[in-house]
């Protein structure tokens, strides 16, 4: 359980989807109850957001679907024209937070609350996070889960409902306990590891190093679903009939047929979506799922979405194919700065970086850098283009500021 519930309070709380899927499912009851005994002064917190929210459900049955609507209208209309506001009323705050559960509760169609038709974001089944852990996995719709063995897994999903894994082992769905229709298979990549599928519709998608993504057996419905934490290579699959949407916690990008890097991890001011081909649109997610509204994308140009302020910037750019040249085991870079080189080589190394407070961690450089060599052979590269020197020491590698010697005069 995060730590960091410690220091929110009761309305903050409320706006945790976890939190939200424990009262209202009762998911992970065990590890909420073991993290109540541990922090005892966090049950009072609990039991004031407790409160509202069955006070929530008690009240909710009069209101009729046209009125929850236009009370989000009116929640929309009222958050736009406090949010440069640096002090707010309390009791606003609150209201806002409860008319936000009045339709969350109410609102049969909406989200992992109960809805169906739309959703602000999934809640994966593991309890790892995507980044931790040593052995990737895959987890079925039917509560079983394979360990997937080899670094650079591939998984393919077939028309008759049969999953092989690395060319080798074949899971044959109809011989296994029956699927939860209402749930999804879940692949999750630790850090040091990648993974490529094929999804049942053909679409083909790799997933890069501390990522996880939840998706389907078979694409039902209207549109083609998938939810994804990290970063994945996409290569969707044309239907005109049925689009292919990729559902991140703050956006979602909706595709016909196309080729697309979307980069969504949580340690990460951005989420960028980088296309190569086609054209895609990308939206962000209000509080219930609904999409305001959508920014087009053409081919090679990113848009990145700011988490902090809750903004979608396009620019052009004239080398795409760096995005997803992960995918061939390269990191090619472009005026990046050293702290997002470095990121990235965690996840992909599973390593830690260890450097100064006051190391210059902004300055750009540009390079390339073979992932399929060690990760001693990298920094021995990248001392090339960076002006650092390093140290490693077992899973850590202290980064230093290059010492440029003096030479001795004779």
């Amino acid at each position: 359980m995060k730590k960091e519930y410690l220091q929110l309070t009761a309305e903050e709380l409320l706006d945790k989807r976890e939190f939200i899927a424990w009262m209202l499912y009762g998911r992970h009851k065990q590890e909420w109850e073991a993290f109540l005994t541990e922090n005892p002064e966090f049950k009072l917190t609990v039991n004031q957001a407790r409160k509202i929210l069955d006070l929530l459900r008690d009240r909710h049955d009069h209101l009729s679907d046209e009125d929850l609507l236009q009370i989000w209208k009116n929640i929309e209309s009222f958050d736009e024209q406090t949010r440069n506001r640096t002090r707010q009323i309390k009791l606003h705050a609150v209201m806002r937070y409860a008319a936000v559960l009045i339709i969350a509760i109410s609102i049969g169609s909406v989200g992992y609350w109960g809805f169906n038709q739309y959703r602000r974001s999934y809640v994966y089944s593991s309890t790892a996070d995507s980044g931790t852990g040593n052995q990737s996995q895959l987890h079925l719709s039917n509560g079983t889960t394979v360990d997937l063995e080899k670094e650079n897994s591939k998984i393919a999903m077939n028309g008759d409902q049969k999953i092989v894994i690395d060319n080798e082992k074949v899971i044959d769905l109809r011989k296994t306990s029956q699927a939860d229709d209402s749930k999804m298979n879940e692949v999750v990549i630790p850090f040091g590891k990648k993974s490529q599928l094929i999804l049942e519709d053909g679409t083909k998608v790799w997933l890069n190093a501390g990522s996880r993504m939840a998706f389907p057996t078979k694409f039902n419905g209207k549109k083609r679903e998938v939810f994804l934490e990290g970063e994945a290579y996409f290569e969707v699959a044309h239907n005109l009939r049925k689009p292919f949407v990729v559902n991140t916690d703050e956006i979602a990008i909706k595709v016909l047929g196309t080729r697309f890097n979307l980069s969504a991890y949580k340690t990460d001011k951005l989420t960028e979506t980088v296309l190569l081909e086609g054209k895609v649109t990308v939206s962000e997610l209000s509080v219930l799922g609904f999409l305001k509204s959508e920014t087009i994308l053409s081919p090679n140009q990113k848009a990145s979405y700011n988490r902090n302020n809750r903004s979608i910037s396009i620019i052009n750019v004239t080398d795409a194919d760096l995005a997803i040249a992960w995918t061939e085991g390269w990191f090619k870079f472009s005026q990046q700065s050293l702290n997002d080189v470095l990121n990235k080589l965690e996840r992909y190394y599973n390593v830690q970086f260890v450097f100064d407070s006051k190391f210059p961690t902004t300055d750009l450089i540009s390079g390339k850098l073979d992932l399929k060599e060690s990760v001693e052979s990298v920094m021995i590269a990248l001392t090339d283009v960076a002006d650092i020197q390093y140290r490693i020491n077992g899973n850590k590698i202290n980064i230093e500021k290059k010492i440029n010697r003096l030479k001795m005069r004779k």
